[in-house]
C-alpha cells in the first residue's frame, strides 16, 4: 500500500520541488540573469493562484533595480543579487558572510514566501521599494524584514490611508484603524491618545513613497507609562503591619472601656 502511495505522489512532488529550487535560483543570480529565469518560469502551467504570484514576482524584480526598457537590461548601478544583499547587510552573524550558500538560500525562501503573500501588484511594488533601500544601504535586514511584515499584514487601503494620513504628534484613541497599526509597531500608546512611531514613517520612505522626500521627526510624544507604586523593604511591611496591630489594639480598649 506504502508503495503505491508513494507511485501517486512522488510524481507530483517532484516538479513543485523543481520549481522551488529555480524560483531560489532567480535570487541567487543579478538582476538580468533572474529576469530571463523568472519570465521562463511564467510561462509553466498554473493555476490561478500561480498567476497571482508569476505577477507579483516579475512586479518586484523589475522594481527592485533600474531597468532600461530600450536595451531590455537591468542598468549596472547595482546588480547584487537579493540574497546577497540580505546576507551582509544582516546586523547578526550573517553580517560576516562568507559565501555560505545555505544562508543565501534560506534568505531566497524567505522573498520567495514575502511576496507569494503580496497578492496584488502594488503590495510587490512596496516589497520592491524597500528591496531598493536595502541594496543602496538605507536600511539593514532587520529593517527590511520589519517593514516587510507590515506590508504582508495590511491591506493595501490600510497602507494608503498611512501614507496619506500619516503626521507627526498625537492622535485619537478613537481611530478604527489603531488596533491592526498598533500590532505592527506603527502606533504607540501615549497620555494623551496615540503617535505613530518612528517604523510608520520609515515605513512610508522606504516603502510607500521610496521616490519622494519624506522627512523622519526626530522627537517623538513619550510613550504612555502605567503608573507603578513603589517597592517598600520587609522591614516597611513589618512596621505598617504593627501599627495596624496597635491601631486594633486601641479600638478594642475603647470598646471595653
Amino acid at each position: 500500500m506504502e508503495n503505491n502511495i508513494s507511485k501517486i505522489v512522488h510524481p507530483a512532488i517532484e516538479p513543485g520541488k523543481n520549481i522551488l529550487k529555480d524560483v531560489i535560483g532567480v535570487f541567487m543570480h543579478d538582476p538580468n540573469a533572474a529576469w530571463s529565469l523568472a519570465e521562463d518560469l511564467k510561462r509553466l502551467p498554473s493555476t490561478i493562484r500561480d498567476g497571482i504570484f508569476w505577477d507579483c514576482l516579475e512586479t518586484f524584480i523589475l522594481c527592485s533595480y533600474s531597468f532600461n526598457e530600450e536595451t531590455n537590461q537591468f542598468e549596472a548601478k547595482n546588480l547584487q543579487s537579493l540574497a546577497v544583499a540580505l546576507a551582509e547587510a544582516s546586523p547578526n552573524a550573517d553580517a560576516g558572510y562568507q559565501g555560505d550558500p545555505e544562508k543565501l538560500t534560506e534568505y531566497a525562501k524567505r522573498l520567495i514566501k514575502l511576496i507569494d503573500d503580496c497578492g496584488t501588484k502594488q503590495k510587490a511594488n512596496y516589497l520592491a521599494n524597500i528591496a531598493r533601500a536595502l541594496l543602496s544601504k538605507q536600511i539593514d535586514t532587520r529593517k527590511f524584514f520589519q517593514l516587510s511584515r507590515c506590508i504582508r499584514n495590511l491591506t493595501e487601503e490600510d497602507l494608503l490611508f498611512l501614507s496619506e494620513r500619516i503626521e507627526s504628534g498625537n492622535i485619537s484613541r478613537d481611530e478604527d484603524y489603531v488596533d491592526d497599526y498598533r500590532a505592527l509597531g506603527l502606533l504607540y500608546e501615549t497620555d494623551e491618545g496615540f503617535s505613530y512611531s518612528k517604523r510608520a514613517f520609515e515605513l512610508k520612505k522606504y516603502a510607500l513613497c521610496y521616490e519622494t522626500y519624506i522627512e523622519i521627526p526626530d522627537r517623538f510624544p513619550p510613550k504612555y507609562e502605567p503608573f507603578v507604586g513603589q517597592e517598600i523593604s520587609e522591614d516597611e511591611i513589618d512596621a505598617l503591619v504593627k501599627e495596624v496591630d496597635q491601631v486594633k489594639e486601641n479600638q478594642q480598649w475603647k470598646t471595653f472601656v
